[in-house]
């Protein structure tokens, strides 16, 4: 038996997989909350604190060894030239915390922490929270206008497009002006009142548009179970990496799609086709960033943290796009 023949008898089944790894990312991020009140695990850009950047080849292990004796919340890591010499520390702490730690440092290193030697970088909570809270906005509204326009794309009917259009104002205004001024509770019901309809929207309406859009759900909340799950504190700039993730999660889609849709040949012959496409654009990029990662590692910048997130998020695009996505669209096409 071919694989042909194996596929048209079991991708309906392999659905169930792909659901299985879904809901454990979900239901691991719902746990997390549970546990610490968010789903992610924030650095100092989104919680507020202070950065000490020190200029000393001091190995990170001695630093942490001496602030355990004292301190139980920090980080400390270490920039390092082209060479692999190491060129920084850099010791991340609570904002209440700085005085405290900054007399330790000092004791510890032998001299006093000054422009020359140090630089000291400090973030207020407040201000952190609020552009987290800023951050999280941008996400969920790039998200659902992604998915407003897929279904555009993909739907029948200038009416029904026209209410989705709508329905999307109102929940970014909804999202902008009153999400975090009405009570969290009534809020958080809205919020899915929206979800709700949209889905429902989209599922009675153009089954293919769902396809994409929750290949792109998947490949997000995958990827962002992963990456609480490692422990990885997501600054501003993996923030970010989740919008850049937005637009990868569904090119490979649009093509499958869209190839289903206008086919002049069999399904088993254009799926395969699209897949051999698809998944040379997504290898390629993989690959660059791969490559980019690996010449900037060690300068620890926030570089790294996007292209962590990106590399995870695009191995996770391969699975929902061609098992996920390409099951349903062949249901949907074989039906049709």
């Amino acid at each position: 038996m071919g694989f042909g023949s194996w596929y048209d008898k079991n991708y309906k089944k392999l659905l169930v997989l792909t659901a299985i790894v879904l809901l454990s990312a979900i239901g691991y991020l719902l746990f997390f909350y549970t546990q610490t009140g968010d789903i992610i695990n924030k650095d100092v850009s989104l919680t507020g604190g202070t950065v000490f950047t020190i200029y000393t080849d001091i190995p990170p292990s001695e630093v942490i060894t001496h602030l355990s004796s004292e301190f139980s919340d920090f980080s400390v890591n270490s920039i390092s030239d082209s060479a692999g010499k190491q060129t920084q520390l850099i010791v991340t702490v609570h904002e209440d915390q700085r005085e405290a730690v900054q007399t330790s440092l000092e004791g510890f290193l032998g001299f006093e922490l000054n422009g020359e030697n140090s630089s000291i970088e400090t973030t207020s909570a407040s201000l952190s929270a609020d552009f987290y809270r800023q951050l999280i906005i941008a996400v969920l509204l790039a998200f659902f206008w992604m998915s407003a326009v897929v279904f555009l794309i993909f739907s029948k009917g200038k009416k029904i497009k026209t209410y989705v259009v709508i329905i999307n104002l109102l929940f970014g205004f909804f999202m902008g002006s009153l999400f975090f001024k009405l009570n969290f509770i009534l809020s958080l019901l809205i919020f899915f009142l929206f979800l709700l309809l949209l889905i429902y929207i989209y599922i009675k309406n153009s089954i293919p548009a769902f396809a994409v859009i929750l290949s792109a759900f998947a490949d997000i909340t995958m990827t962002l179970a992963v990456i609480t799950f490692s422990g990885i504190k997501l600054s501003t700039a993996g923030i970010v990496a989740f919008l850049m993730l937005i637009g990868y999660s569904v090119d490979t889609d649009i093509l499958l799609t869209t190839r289903m849709l206008k086919r002049k040949e069999g399904i088993n012959t254009t799926l395969f086709s699209a897949f051999k496409t698809g998944i040379t654009m997504t290898l390629t990029s993989i690959i660059a960033v791969l490559t980019a990662l690996f010449v900037i590692y060690n300068f620890n910048s926030v570089l790294n943290q996007i292209f962590i997130i990106l590399i995870i998020g695009l191995s996770f695009d391969i699975f929902n796009t061609w098992i996920t996505n390409a099951s349903l669209i062949k249901w949907y096409a074989e039906k049709k």
